[in-house]
């Protein structure tokens, strides 16, 4: 279901407040579902090449293991040199695969309180209550391509997170009609206070085509899992719209909006952690600052009224990336048709959107803080998103 609602308007033509109307609707913001397979062939490394690479790094440092590194140790992902007292990786090139399953929404109840004066000036505010679910399952694994030294069969690596939560948000708006033929709106969207919680699971697990020495074939590591409460402040949002009505035939709008993904702030981590940049790492918040931006977008529509029963509708939206130094990375545009019946006190709308983007993605990236001849980053995989949505809404008039 994506829009489920009622409005209650009341008119008055013998004063200036010419009318008042409450509202409440349901609207299904974002759905989740997505499954995606991606396929590396004859890598030159691996991520267990990767996670050697940090665990060395971090045992010549004095660091503590992380738990990447945990769960590989004991899935032997990675194996202990005894004389060294570094580890090695158990695959060199292989040939990688990674299957992802996301499901989940992003829902809003609004509750709309609107006015007019004069059938010129027209006031909205809106109180929002908004949630999100989200699972998503990933599992990763690897297999020799060539060289195979520990004759190992392959190895996985299992995550799974469960994200919940609930947030408010106001929207205030304004839309004047100076002249019949033209309208001029402004609004501006609060920042979305969320409330949320994160459930983590991952494990490693590797089979070997021979034996240990005690009989074993395969390693699973113990479960890393955690639960994590957090709160959200999404970024705030400036929209300016214009519209004209031509010939009564035709409507032609255009919309600006302004995003600052730059105030997005994240706070009141377990821990009293507030998520800026310490002795143990960079921070959320910081990174926001970083590499994120504020974006410019628009979205332009038309409708034409074939006659009192049909009216033919299309339009197109952009959405440009929120990324400072990537400009394309989840750069996204949509194109829109459909068409509307009005019955009198019943009508239909019927809607065809086709979205598309694109991002470039690495199944695992070391970095080397001291020599670069260390790192070890995955060949990048580009994705390309089609997405393609058909709505109807019915509705009655009372």
């Amino acid at each position: 279901m994506g829009d489920m609602g009622v409005v209650i308007a009341l008119y008055s033509p013998d004063f200036n407040w010419k009318g008042f109307n409450f509202g409440i609707n349901y609207t299904n913001m974002s759905n989740y579902n997505l499954k995606t397979n991606q396929y590396i062939a004859n890598s030159p490394n691996s991520f267990s090449q990767a996670i050697a690479q940090q665990a060395n790094y971090d045992i010549a440092a004095g660091f503590t293991p992380g738990i990447m590194e945990t769960l590989a140790s004991q899935s032997n992902v990675i194996l202990m040199d005894e004389e060294s007292g570094f580890y090695e990786p158990v695959i060199m090139g292989a040939n990688q695969w990674k299957n992802i399953k996301e499901d989940g929404y992003q829902g809003e109840y609004a509750f709309t309180f609107g006015t007019n004066y004069k059938d010129k000036l027209y006031l909205g505010l809106t109180i929002g209550l908004q949630s999100i679910y989200y699972k998503s399952k990933s599992v990763y694994a690897e297999t020799p391509d060539k060289d195979n030294p520990y004759d190992l069969d392959y190895f996985d690596y299992l995550q799974q997170l469960k994200t919940t939560g609930v947030g408010t948000n106001l929207k205030f708006g304004v839309l004047y009609r100076p002249i019949p033929e033209l309208r001029l709106g402004a609004a501006i969207h609060t920042p979305t206070f969320y409330s949320m919680t994160d459930r983590y699971y991952s494990d490693m697990y590797s089979l070997y085509l021979s034996p240990d020495a005690e009989g074993y074939y395969d390693y699973l590591s113990d479960p890393y899992e955690y639960k994590y409460d957090y709160d959200i402040r999404t970024p705030w949002r400036a929209l300016m719209s214009v519209a004209t009505v031509l010939n009564q035939k035709a409507i032609l709008s255009v919309d600006y909006e302004y995003i600052d993904y730059t105030s997005a702030k994240l706070s009141n981590g377990g821990g009293h952690y507030d998520f800026y940049d310490s002795d143990n790492g960079p921070g959320t918040n910081d990174d926001i600052k970083r590499y994120l931006r504020a974006t410019h977008n628009v979205r332009i529509g038309a409708e034409y009224r074939y006659n009192s029963l049909l009216s033919l509708r299309g339009g197109y939206s952009y959405y440009a990336s929120p990324y400072k130094h990537a400009k394309d990375l989840h750069k996204l545009q949509t194109v829109s048709t459909g068409f509307g019946l009005n019955f009198g006190m019943f009508y239909c709308d019927a809607a065809y959107l086709y979205r598309f983007t694109k991002d470039t993605t690495l199944f695992y990236s070391y970095l080397d803080p001291e020599d670069a001849t260390y790192d070890v980053i995955s060949d990048p995989i580009r994705n390309k998103y089609n997405n393609h949505e058909a709505r109807i809404t019915l509705g009655v008039r009372f």
